[in-house]
């Protein structure tokens, strides 16, 4: 039933929750150790930060738990 919720409320969860089930440490936030690992793999993969989907689409290949709505907060995260 939440799929159908989220489809006509929208999709409310913070993506920094999944986050930090992803890149869990103590330390820095959470925030700035998932946009480490994704600058990383951004610039092994020779992909430009502000081609947004191919970054999306760079992340997710990296790591396949990572969502949509994560993965786009990371690329946001990387084109500032």
């Amino acid at each position: 039933m939440s799929k159908i919720e989220n489809l006509l409320w929208g999709d409310r969860d913070d993506p920094r929750r999944e986050l930090a089930e992803l890149f869990p440490g103590e330390g820095e936030s959470v925030t700035v150790r998932a946009r480490d690992w994704a600058r990383r793999v951004v610039d092994e993969a020779g992909v430009p930060g502000d081609d947004e989907l191919r970054v999306i689409k760079t992340l997710r290949d990296a790591e396949p738990r990572l969502s949509l709505k994560p993965a786009r907060y990371l690329a946001a995260q990387l084109n500032v």
